[in-house]
């Protein structure tokens, strides 16, 4: 009897892992529906330029003022029924933006999904850290691959939804299509049991107190704040890189539309490849050590890209790029939460103090861009590696 009921502890913790583990997957593969269909959406509601960008920025606004708070004071409780809530939250936000041609009702669903995301995702990613803190790197890892497994899935499956012939609007099928997913997930997790909490002397405290002398003591952290900035970094080389990179190919390598899709793909594989790798390397060498190298790749690729103006060197020095700047993310986050331990909430409040810059990005580089040349923009994020290897401590808290 013992060892049944031990089996089933253990099935239940697989399943458990596993259900988080999949909320990366779901998450940018229906966060990438108001990217991939943004087209649909003009269409459907008959938006401006500025409306469009005002939806995101109130997204990302509503996400840098109300997601610090969730994550502090998650550490003081167990992040189910915020990760729940979340979800639910997220199920409501795009049922809200399918159901709907006024423009101030869309704007709320966009800016109520960004904080009901951190709740619901960022705290699944909290809750496996905490669970198993001494598998910090390979959880990082994993996350992160599935992650880009959403990426990939995301154009894929707006392009079955706009060829199949719908009763509803592909804008409208695909917001349903992410509320049930949503839906499904909260109620997937609902009755699953989550590993008890051990409560850190902070929570012993008057909760006001405790959040903000938790908070100053992770700001008065050297090497938290380090590995936070090491964490945020990794958005130099993603969806904005990305971006200027086709319009790079585009406009000075004057590379057609579908060998630029090409050329993203091998990219992308690069990612992948590098993150299927990531486990593996990490065992053989130091989140450190492992981080140096792969900054010194992706260095490599990012000055043969700017230097040779030829496709197929291009595609191959992409690739590189790729392989050696996937694994940033996962290394220098799962770091910076075993400066922590058990306060993951407070560490990603600590990360987040990093949003002002990656909502100023975009518009830094296009600035740059314009007055310069995109390859001057390009250049400007593909310094990333150089901050990674002046950034990257010698020693740290395991």
């Amino acid at each position: 009897m013992a060892h049944l009921f031990a089996a089933l502890r253990l099935h239940q913790a697989f399943i458990f892992r596993w259900t988080l583990l999949s909320m990366p997957l779901l998450d940018e593969l229906i966060t990438g529906f108001p990217i991939v269909g943004l087209p649909l959406l003009r269409d459907q509601v008959g938006l401006s330029y500025e409306q469009v960008g005002l939806l995101f920025s109130a997204g990302a606004l509503s996400g840098m003022i109300i997601e610090p708070g969730i994550n502090i004071l998650s550490d003081r409780t167990s992040k189910r029924c915020w990760i729940i809530g979340g979800l639910l939250l997220l199920a409501v936000g795009f049922a809200l933006a399918g159901s709907t041609t006024n423009f101030v009702v869309l704007l709320l669903a966009f800016a109520l999904t960004s904080p009901a995301g951190c709740a619901g995702v960022g705290l699944s990613e909290a809750t496996l850290i905490d669970a198993s803190p001494q598998d910090s790197m390979q959880t990082m890892a994993r996350w992160t691959l599935m992650s880009s497994v959403g990426d990939l899935l995301s154009p894929l499956t707006v392009a079955v939804i706009i060829a199949l012939p719908l009763v509803f609007p592909p804008w409208t099928t695909l917001c349903w299509l992410g509320a049930a997913l949503w839906l499904g997930a909260a109620l997937f997790v609902w009755p699953q049991r989550f590993p008890s909490r051990v409560i850190s002397h902070h929570v012993a405290d008057t909760p006001a107190v405790s959040v903000w002398v938790g908070l100053r003591e992770a700001l008065g952290n050297p090497l938290l704040l380090r590995w936070a900035v090491l964490s945020i970094i990794p958005s130099m080389m993603d969806e904005v890189f990305l971006g200027f990179t086709a319009l790079y190919l585009r406009d000075v390598l004057h590379v057609s539309q579908p060998v630029i899709s090409l050329i993203i793909a091998v990219q992308m594989l690069g990612s992948l490849l590098s993150l299927l790798l990531l486990g593996s390397l990490l065992k053989r060498f130091s989140p450190q050590r492992l981080l140096l190298w792969l900054a010194l790749l992706a260095l490599l690729g990012v000055v043969s890209f700017l230097s040779v103006r030829s496709v197929w060197f291009a595609m191959l020095a992409l690739f590189v790029i790729s392989l050696g700047a996937a694994g940033w993310y996962p290394i220098a986050k799962a770091t910076a939460y075993a400066q922590l331990p058990d306060r993951s909430g407070t560490v990603r409040a600590v990360i987040n103090l990093g949003a002002p810059f990656e909502m100023a990005l975009p518009g830094i580089v296009g600035f740059i861009a314009g007055r310069f040349g995109v390859l001057a923009g390009v250049g400007l994020l593909g310094s990333a590696p150089l901050l990674i290897l002046l950034l990257v401590p010698k020693k740290s808290k395991s």
